[in-house]
């Protein structure tokens, strides 16, 4: 069976969504993730990983989509990602932006 690059970021997106947590800490309280805020915070991560959002844009637009709070959609993504991944994608999204600009 011959893999392509969707289906590989498919693969991925379904791993992270499979990892994110039940509760989070919210106002020093641990707080049981809703239904639409379990749901708003898969959409995050098929926004990060497929679209290559950063995290705040990602969540911004799935907390107004599914009216839940960004900072409990936030806390529930921002775990199943590497330390420094998303100052990286920045990075690396910035460079490619400025490769391009070089070539025109």
């Amino acid at each position: 069976m011959h893999v392509n690059n969707n289906d590989l970021l498919g693969f991925q997106v379904k791993t992270f969504q499979d990892n994110i947590p039940k509760t989070v800490t919210y106002r020093k309280k641990e707080k049981f993730l809703t239904e639409k805020e379990t749901w708003a915070s898969r959409r995050a991560v098929w926004f990060i990983i497929k679209k290559g959002y950063g995290i705040n844009s990602a969540v911004t637009r799935v907390s107004g989509s599914f009216g839940c709070s960004p900072s409990i959609v936030e806390r529930a993504v921002r775990p199943l990602f590497p330390k420094d991944y998303f100052k990286k994608l920045e990075n690396y999204k910035n460079h490619i932006l400025y490769e391009k600009i070089q070539k025109e």
